[in-house]
């Protein structure tokens, strides 16, 4: 399962960060980060459509901004497990800061992918915000 989930992470080969992404396989991390993003995407985008779930929030720019909080939540979400991470297996986290950016960068794009593909199943059944995103 990890290995899968950390070819995601580096996109086959595209996104392979050396020994970043040498020490994020080896220790599992890659994983923790997955387990940490995916529940939140799945329950922040549950809470839009059915508790949330008012005329006044089922607008494309209220639905966008949800999704632009999510994905800033997973990416602070993957910085900060990959720094405390780090320090537990006694690396310096401020050695790898742009390779951390990056892997970051691709936690909050997959956590708005996420976002977006659950909400295409489970907008259906919402009262008012079935419509959104489209």
């Amino acid at each position: 399962m990890s290995e899968q989930i950390a070819v995601l992470y580096e996109l086959g080969n595209f996104n392979y960060l050396g020994p970043f992404s040498d020490l994020m396989f080896e220790n599992n991390f890659y994983t923790v980060v997955a387990l940490y993003t995916l529940p939140m995407v799945l329950v922040c985008t549950f809470l839009y459509y059915y508790v949330f779930d008012r005329p006044k929030t089922s607008k494309l720019w209220v639905w966008s901004l949800w999704l632009l909080t999510i994905g800033i939540i997973a990416f602070v979400i993957a910085y900060v497990t990959v720094e405390n991470s780090f320090y537990e297996v006694g690396q310096l986290p401020k050695d790898y800061t742009v390779e951390n950016l990056i892997f970051s960068a691709t936690n909050m794009v997959y956590a708005c992918i996420i976002m977006f593909l659950f909400s295409l199943l489970i907008k259906w059944k919402s009262t008012n915000s079935s419509h959104v995103p489209f």
